[in-house]
């Protein structure tokens, strides 16, 4: 079987030549013989070199009013450590504003984005906070425009010789959800607003909502292998699972159907604080739930593997952290045994949770390859 073959059978949990194996990289490794520079060197590198399946992320870009305008500027108060970055955004509805202390590592320049995991440990001020902030929002996060798409299909054609070379499949992540909330009104805010003025997280879910399904068709009529959405801040570690129920399960049941309708597998990503919705997930049509972590947080992967893997793909096995981070060869080798003895090789993708950082041990790395070729 090709890639594209394989991870396309896993997650619909039909048979493979042999369990497939789907290391997420952080970055190029730092090690002779397995750097990278780019998209096809990376494909080069993990089919070729490391002999491990792969994939190819694709996104869509989502557009503005066109009255919609933004200034920066910084300063930096006598009675603060680092200085403040201010960003304004002029929009119909009046102007959106984010504060954020630049810190010497604030990866962003003189920019604050809307969506950066680095903008919530150093909020001042954070994009969204009320309704009527909300409501502003929506004209920032707009269905993309003709241009947008057209730029989108040029990408996507561009990307088919890459496609054909090394026969992987294309993932594209349509949504962020809730997960875009904890980026926008920040973590402890976010959950603060969805209780105290749960009519603003709601307007917030319908307007991201309506855009996604955009995105999402558009991703569906390129041709897009699996449609993505990312739920990694959706989990328990944030939201109970009433609130999940609320927020998020209508609308990914929606995307769901969307997805199924075109003949395609539905991905979710969720990392930890999985348990408790064990029984929401279980009940949804999703084809499968991704980056599960082993070890951290308490997952239970027997549970997982008895009441999700008859039905969905499962992919994990590794904790990045744990086993590749901070163990040894031999602990690298029994966690790939021990997932294949819980998940079966079966409806299920063998992968380090969340990823593999170039600071950590490749012979541990190695050893998960190794390991795999001689269980798969």
């Amino acid at each position: 079987m090709t890639s594209r073959e394989r991870i396309l059978a896993a997650l619909q949990r039909q048979p493979v030549d042999y369990l497939p194996c789907l290391p997420h990289f952080w970055s190029s490794p730092e090690v002779e013989g397995y750097r990278w520079d780019s998209e096809v060197e990376r494909l080069e590198v993990t089919t070729e070199i490391l002999g491990v399946d792969a994939l190819i992320h694709f996104g869509i870009g989502v557009s503005q009013h066109p009255s919609v305008s933004a200034k920066v500027w910084e300063e930096h108060p006598c009675d603060e450590k680092w200085p403040l970055l201010h960003k304004s955004v002029s929009t119909p509805r009046g102007e959106l504003q984010a504060i954020v202390r630049k810190t010497d590592d604030w990866p962003h320049g003189n920019d604050i984005p809307f969506y950066s995991d680095f903008n919530v440990s150093r909020y001042v001020k954070p994009w969204l906070a009320s309704l009527e902030e909300v409501e502003k929002f929506a004209y920032v996060y707009q269905p993309p425009s003709d241009k947008t798409v057209e730029v989108a299909r040029e990408r996507w054609d561009a990307l088919q010789p890459i496609v054909e070379r090394y026969q992987v499949p294309v993932m594209g992540t349509y949504s962020l959800g809730l997960t875009g909330a904890i980026l926008l009104f920040g973590a402890e805010q976010g959950v603060m607003v969805s209780m105290d003025q749960p009519e603003a997280m709601e307007r917030y879910v319908e307007i991201v909502h309506r855009t996604d399904v955009e995105v999402l068709k558009i991703m569906l009529d390129l041709g897009v292998d699996i449609l993505r959405r990312n739920g990694w801040y959706e989990s328990t570690d944030f939201w109970n699972p009433t609130q999940f129920q609320r927020y998020v399960q209508p609308n990914m049941e929606n995307e769901i159907r969307l997805t199924h309708e075109a003949g395609r597998p539905f991905n979710y990503t969720m990392c930890t604080g999985i348990m408790p919705l064990v029984p929401v997930l279980s009940a949804m049509e999703l084809d499968s739930l991704d980056t599960i972590e082993p070890v951290l947080g308490g997952q239970n992967m027997p549970r997982l593997a008895a009441e999700l893997g008859h039905t969905k793909c499962l992919w994990g096995g590794v904790s990045a952290p744990i086993h590749l981070g901070e163990g040894r060869p031999e602990q690298v080798r029994q966690a790939v045994r021990q997932a294949v003895e819980t998940f079966g090789k079966e409806g299920f993708i063998l992968t380090a949770v969340p990823s593999i950082r170039p600071q950590w041990p490749w012979e541990n790395v190695l050893a998960m390859l190794e390991e795999w070729r001689e269980v798969r």
